[in-house]
Protein backbone atom coordinates (compact mmCIF):
# COMPACT_ATOMS: atom_id res chain seq x y z
CA UNK A 1 0.00 0.00 0.00
CA UNK A 2 1.18 3.50 -0.74
CA UNK A 3 0.24 5.83 2.00
CA UNK A 4 -0.74 9.42 0.93
CA UNK A 5 1.11 11.28 3.12
CA UNK A 6 -0.08 14.63 4.99
CA UNK A 7 3.26 16.80 4.56
CA UNK A 8 3.32 15.89 0.76
CA UNK A 9 1.91 18.98 -1.18
CA UNK A 10 1.50 16.84 -5.02
CA UNK A 11 -0.68 14.19 -2.94
CA UNK A 12 -2.83 17.01 -2.02
CA UNK A 13 -2.59 19.90 -4.32
CA UNK A 14 -2.71 20.34 -7.88
CA UNK A 15 0.09 22.46 -7.63
CA UNK A 16 3.98 22.23 -6.19
CA UNK A 17 4.57 24.23 -3.00
CA UNK A 18 7.43 26.19 -2.83
CA UNK A 19 7.74 27.60 0.58
CA UNK A 20 6.61 26.99 4.04
CA UNK A 21 4.65 29.30 4.71
CA UNK A 22 2.75 28.18 1.13
CA UNK A 23 2.34 24.14 2.73
CA UNK A 24 0.45 26.02 5.93
CA UNK A 25 -2.02 27.99 3.85
CA UNK A 26 -2.89 24.59 2.03
CA UNK A 27 -3.61 22.55 5.01
CA UNK A 28 -5.71 25.64 6.27
CA UNK A 29 -7.46 26.02 3.02
CA UNK A 30 -7.79 21.75 3.16
CA UNK A 31 -8.86 21.84 6.65
CA UNK A 32 -11.41 24.77 5.96
CA UNK A 33 -13.12 22.31 3.36
CA UNK A 34 -13.43 19.65 5.42
CA UNK A 35 -15.50 21.21 8.03
CA UNK A 36 -17.36 23.57 5.92
CA UNK A 37 -18.40 20.52 3.46
CA UNK A 38 -19.23 18.35 7.09
CA UNK A 39 -21.42 20.83 8.64
CA UNK A 40 -23.38 23.08 5.93
CA UNK A 41 -22.77 20.71 3.17
CA UNK A 42 -21.52 20.56 -0.94
CA UNK A 43 -24.20 23.26 -1.66
CA UNK A 44 -22.85 25.72 0.76
CA UNK A 45 -19.61 25.16 -0.40
CA UNK A 46 -18.25 27.49 -2.71
CA UNK A 47 -14.35 29.36 -3.09
CA UNK A 48 -15.18 32.40 -2.12
CA UNK A 49 -16.39 31.37 0.92
CA UNK A 50 -13.46 29.59 2.12
CA UNK A 51 -11.49 32.27 1.06
CA UNK A 52 -13.48 34.42 3.75
CA UNK A 53 -12.91 31.57 6.21
CA UNK A 54 -9.11 31.17 5.72
CA UNK A 55 -9.05 34.99 5.34
CA UNK A 56 -7.16 35.45 2.24
CA UNK A 57 -8.18 36.38 -1.54
CA UNK A 58 -10.09 34.86 -3.77
CA UNK A 59 -7.56 34.77 -6.53
CA UNK A 60 -4.85 33.46 -4.24
CA UNK A 61 -7.55 30.67 -3.21
CA UNK A 62 -7.34 29.90 -7.00
CA UNK A 63 -3.72 30.06 -7.54
CA UNK A 64 -3.97 26.22 -5.46
CA UNK A 65 -7.12 25.48 -6.78
CA UNK A 66 -8.22 26.92 -9.73
CA UNK A 67 -12.03 25.02 -9.38
CA UNK A 68 -14.46 24.05 -7.16
CA UNK A 69 -14.65 20.35 -7.86
CA UNK A 70 -10.12 20.09 -7.95
CA UNK A 71 -10.87 21.70 -4.17
CA UNK A 72 -12.93 18.39 -3.21
CA UNK A 73 -10.83 16.37 -4.46
CA UNK A 74 -7.72 17.28 -2.52
CA UNK A 75 -9.89 18.18 0.24
CA UNK A 76 -10.86 14.15 0.12
CA UNK A 77 -7.01 13.11 -0.62
CA UNK A 78 -6.36 14.98 2.59
CA UNK A 79 -8.95 13.09 4.43
CA UNK A 80 -7.21 9.89 3.29
CA UNK A 81 -4.00 10.88 4.68
CA UNK A 82 -5.51 11.54 8.39
CA UNK A 83 -6.51 7.89 8.72
CA UNK A 84 -3.51 6.71 7.25
CA UNK A 85 -1.77 8.89 9.89
CA UNK A 86 -3.55 7.40 12.45
CA UNK A 87 -2.45 4.41 11.80
CA UNK A 88 1.15 5.70 11.85
CA UNK A 89 0.10 7.00 15.14
CA UNK A 90 -1.54 4.22 17.08
CA UNK A 91 1.60 2.15 16.07
CA UNK A 92 4.34 4.10 16.91
CA UNK A 93 3.50 3.88 20.16
CA UNK A 94 3.13 0.17 20.99
CA UNK A 95 5.12 -2.65 19.21
CA UNK A 96 1.86 -4.97 20.32
CA UNK A 97 0.02 -5.78 16.80
CA UNK A 98 -3.61 -6.95 18.62
CA UNK A 99 -3.41 -3.55 20.75
CA UNK A 100 -2.40 -1.94 18.19
CA UNK A 101 -5.37 -3.22 15.82
CA UNK A 102 -7.82 -2.57 18.70
CA UNK A 103 -6.95 0.94 19.04
CA UNK A 104 -7.35 1.24 15.75
CA UNK A 105 -10.94 -0.28 15.61
CA UNK A 106 -12.06 1.96 18.82
CA UNK A 107 -10.57 5.35 17.15
CA UNK A 108 -12.99 4.64 14.46
CA UNK A 109 -15.66 3.62 16.40
CA UNK A 110 -15.23 6.67 18.57
CA UNK A 111 -14.65 9.43 15.15
CA UNK A 112 -18.16 7.90 14.16
CA UNK A 113 -19.64 10.26 16.77
CA UNK A 114 -18.12 13.24 16.18
CA UNK A 115 -20.03 16.02 14.06
CA UNK A 116 -17.67 16.46 11.93
CA UNK A 117 -16.84 12.82 11.11
CA UNK A 118 -20.10 12.29 10.15
CA UNK A 119 -21.43 15.14 8.56
CA UNK A 120 -18.71 14.52 6.00
CA UNK A 121 -19.40 11.00 5.52
CA UNK A 122 -23.10 11.89 4.84
CA UNK A 123 -22.08 14.55 2.47
CA UNK A 124 -19.74 12.60 0.58
CA UNK A 125 -22.64 9.09 0.28
CA UNK A 126 -24.74 11.78 -1.00
CA UNK A 127 -22.47 13.56 -3.39
CA UNK A 128 -21.10 9.68 -4.64
CA UNK A 129 -24.18 8.66 -5.22
CA UNK A 130 -25.12 11.59 -8.15
CA UNK A 131 -21.52 12.54 -9.13
CA UNK A 132 -18.86 9.68 -10.79
CA UNK A 133 -15.86 11.49 -9.78
CA UNK A 134 -16.87 12.13 -6.40
CA UNK A 135 -18.06 8.13 -6.36
CA UNK A 136 -14.57 7.33 -8.09
CA UNK A 137 -12.95 9.19 -5.52
CA UNK A 138 -14.77 7.85 -2.45
CA UNK A 139 -13.93 4.23 -4.10
CA UNK A 140 -10.15 5.39 -3.32
CA UNK A 141 -11.01 6.39 -0.08
CA UNK A 142 -12.32 3.35 0.89
CA UNK A 143 -9.58 1.00 -1.13
CA UNK A 144 -7.36 3.02 1.18
CA UNK A 145 -8.83 2.62 4.28
CA UNK A 146 -9.47 -1.21 3.92
CA UNK A 147 -5.91 -1.39 2.88
CA UNK A 148 -5.19 -0.12 6.62
CA UNK A 149 -7.12 -2.62 8.00
CA UNK A 150 -5.54 -5.28 6.27
CA UNK A 151 -2.09 -3.88 7.17
CA UNK A 152 -2.96 -4.19 10.76
CA UNK A 153 -4.07 -7.96 10.23
CA UNK A 154 -1.12 -9.13 8.97
CA UNK A 155 0.81 -7.82 11.22
CA UNK A 156 -1.66 -9.61 14.18
CA UNK A 157 -2.02 -12.62 11.69
CA UNK A 158 0.77 -13.24 8.99
CA UNK A 159 -0.80 -16.67 8.50
CA UNK A 160 -4.30 -15.42 7.49
CA UNK A 161 -4.27 -16.05 3.29
CA UNK A 162 -4.54 -12.84 1.22
CA UNK A 163 -7.99 -13.45 0.28
CA UNK A 164 -9.48 -13.70 3.59
CA UNK A 165 -7.64 -10.84 4.87
CA UNK A 166 -9.01 -8.73 2.14
CA UNK A 167 -12.43 -10.09 3.44
CA UNK A 168 -12.27 -9.36 6.52
CA UNK A 169 -10.69 -6.05 6.26
CA UNK A 170 -13.80 -4.71 4.17
CA UNK A 171 -16.07 -6.54 6.56
CA UNK A 172 -14.25 -4.85 9.74
CA UNK A 173 -14.22 -1.54 7.91
CA UNK A 174 -18.64 -2.28 6.55
CA UNK A 175 -19.61 -3.36 10.43
CA UNK A 176 -17.72 0.20 11.95
CA UNK A 177 -18.97 2.12 9.19
CA UNK A 178 -22.89 0.81 9.83
CA UNK A 179 -21.98 1.90 13.58
CA UNK A 180 -22.48 5.76 12.47
CA UNK A 181 -26.30 4.72 11.43
CA UNK A 182 -26.97 3.65 15.41
CA UNK A 183 -24.25 5.59 17.70
CA UNK A 184 -22.62 8.13 15.53
CA UNK A 185 -23.01 11.60 15.96
CA UNK A 186 -27.03 12.95 16.12
CA UNK A 187 -28.35 9.31 16.26
CA UNK A 188 -30.32 8.26 19.35
CA UNK A 189 -28.48 4.95 20.80
CA UNK A 190 -31.12 1.94 20.53
CA UNK A 191 -32.23 0.26 24.20
CA UNK A 192 -30.06 -2.09 25.76
CA UNK A 193 -27.35 -1.37 23.34
CA UNK A 194 -24.90 0.04 26.47
CA UNK A 195 -21.77 -1.65 25.49
CA UNK A 196 -22.30 -2.47 22.31
CA UNK A 197 -18.72 -0.57 21.65
CA UNK A 198 -16.58 -3.14 23.18
CA UNK A 199 -18.69 -5.67 21.25
CA UNK A 200 -18.10 -4.72 18.25
CA UNK A 201 -14.19 -4.40 19.24
CA UNK A 202 -14.08 -8.12 20.17
CA UNK A 203 -15.97 -9.08 17.18
CA UNK A 204 -13.77 -7.21 14.80
CA UNK A 205 -10.89 -8.83 16.64
CA UNK A 206 -12.14 -12.31 16.61
CA UNK A 207 -12.05 -11.51 12.44
CA UNK A 208 -8.69 -10.33 12.39
CA UNK A 209 -7.29 -13.25 14.54
CA UNK A 210 -9.10 -16.34 13.19
CA UNK A 211 -8.18 -18.47 10.26
CA UNK A 212 -11.54 -20.46 10.09
CA UNK A 213 -14.34 -20.05 7.39
CA UNK A 214 -17.41 -17.89 8.82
Amino acid sequence: MTNQQYGSPENISPRKLKRKSSKKRNLEILEATRVLLSEKGYDKLSLRKIAVITGIHLKTLQHYFPTKEILIKSTLEYVISLYDKKVQEISTHSSDPEKNFKNYVKYLIEDTKNIQTAGFFYQLWAMSYVDEKTNNIMNKMYLDHTNNIENLIETLNPDMGNHMRKHRAVMIAALIEGMMLFVGYGKKRPKNTAHIEKEIVALCTNLAVSNNSL
